[in-house]
């Protein structure tokens, strides 16, 4: 969780080879103290297709956490 902080990047891979890049643009708590993750979301395919780009998206921490496990970058 130490590397979950603005622009840290993580990745997953869906089926068909779509792999999806979460880049984190915020860490904070709402007003129950619970800590969220607000995030921007890139699609691609290696065949050439255009990424697709969405967000911003909003994940509580834990969950972030156990959907996007690999560590890209900071």
């Amino acid at each position: 969780m130490q590397y979950i902080k603005s622009g840290s990047q993580f990745r997953r891979t869906h089926s068909e080879s779509l792999v999806e890049t979460a880049r984190v643009l915020a860490v904070a708590s709402d007003g129950s103290g619970i800590p969220h993750v607000r995030y921007e979301v890139v699609f691609e395919k290696p065949n050439g297709v255009r990424p697709y780009f969405d967000g911003p998206r909003m994940l509580a921490l834990s969950t972030f956490v156990s959907t996007y496990r690999e560590h890209v970058s900071n």
